[in-house]
């Protein structure tokens, strides 16, 4: 609980923060050598900020510091018949060959990142709370070194900066895109999940396991430090912008068909049916089925998804993104 009594106590710090602290100017090619906030600078000492997304200077503190909200690095699990909680809790479900792993939102909402394996193969299971981004990356940063995650402390647009700890490379939750770093102009591969709640899992795949709340870490699993904040129109780090087309908080699933970005209401696509649109000249179909997603393109190739709230997904793609909602045609 102390986490988030501290990330609310530099709240109103924090905010005054947007646009300053940062030194340094621009090299002239488009690219930002030096507009980094100082606290950034401070907290990640040997991360290559010679290059770096300009959206970098708008980087806030989020009160914590760098692994203050302490990422899970070797997970247990129980069987998910052993789920304590109410059986609508929501949980990131990996299912692989040989093992089917659910990670609960109780907990993902106090690591917001796990670093994990399924089939062996390493993955990044994340959360952000402040906007509802859940997405699973695999554990491997581009060229194929294999690394863990963990939480900068740090928030672009309401959304956690996650780094690797390999190269300390700073990572934006929601795009997967690196803002500053070694891997500077390069992105995280997404890997498949679903998004069911715990009752779900349970019918559906009973012989699964789920995280278990014997985290090594002191925190009351059974409340949510963010109660509230996802049904109410208010924002603990507000985002530069505001899309009025949605209720801020919706939940979106997004996506990517080469090189366009897509997002559809989660509410409004319904158990048993299928749903065809255009997405940058390419056909898509979203099919859902027993609140399980497939989404999939030309030649039915498997697209990958991930969710977050309106604002953050909005904000983040603004005029280059295209909203479909079966409800409006």
């Amino acid at each position: 609980m102390g986490t988030v009594a501290l990330e609310r106590g530099f709240i109103d710090s924090a905010q005054g923060q947007q646009g300053t602290g940062s030194t340094g100017s621009t090299d002239g090619g488009g690219t930002d050598v030096a507009n980094v906030p100082n606290f950034l600078r401070q907290s990640f000492p040997t991360t290559d900020f010679s290059r770096a997304d300009p959206a970098i200077a708008n980087v806030l503190s989020g009160g914590p510091a760098k692994d203050g909200i302490p990422a899970l690095d070797n997970p247990a699990f129980v069987p998910v018949s052993e789920f304590t909680r109410p059986d609508s809790v929501q949980a990131l479900l990996l299912e692989g060959s040989t093992e089917i792993k659910a990670y609960p939102y109780n907990i993902l909402v106090w690591h917001e990142i796990v670093n994990d394996t399924i089939d062996g193969e390493p993955v990044a299971v994340t959360f952000c709370p402040l906007c509802g981004s859940a997405i699973v990356y695999e554990g491997v940063l581009p060229g194929g070194e294999a690394t863990t995650f963990g939480v900068s402390g740090a928030l672009l647009e309401s959304n956690l900066v996650m780094f690797d700890r390999s190269t300390e490379t700073l990572w934006q939750q929601s795009t997967g895109k690196a803002l500053a770093g070694t891997h500077f102009g390069q992105q995280l591969a997404l890997h498949k999940f679903q998004l069911l709640s715990v009752g779900e899992i349970k019918a559906q795949h009973p012989s699964a396991t789920i995280l278990s709340e014997n985290t090594g870490h002191r925190r009351d699993y059974a409340s949510n430090p963010y109660g509230g904040y996802d049904q109410n129109d208010r924002f603990i780090f507000r985002p530069s912008f505001n899309d009025p087309r949605y209720f801020a908080k919706d939940i979106f699933v997004a996506f990517t068909v080469d090189g366009t970005p897509a997002a559809a209401p989660w509410l409004a696509l319904e158990n048993g049916r299928s749903y065809t649109t255009v997405v940058g000249g390419k056909t898509v179909t979203l099919t859902k089925a027993d609140s399980n997603l497939e989404i999939t393109g030309p030649d039915n190739t498997t697209i990958p998804f991930y969710f977050e709230m309106w604002f953050s997904w909005a904000v983040q793609h603004q005029d280059a993104g295209v909203v479909y909602d079966p409800r409006t045609g």
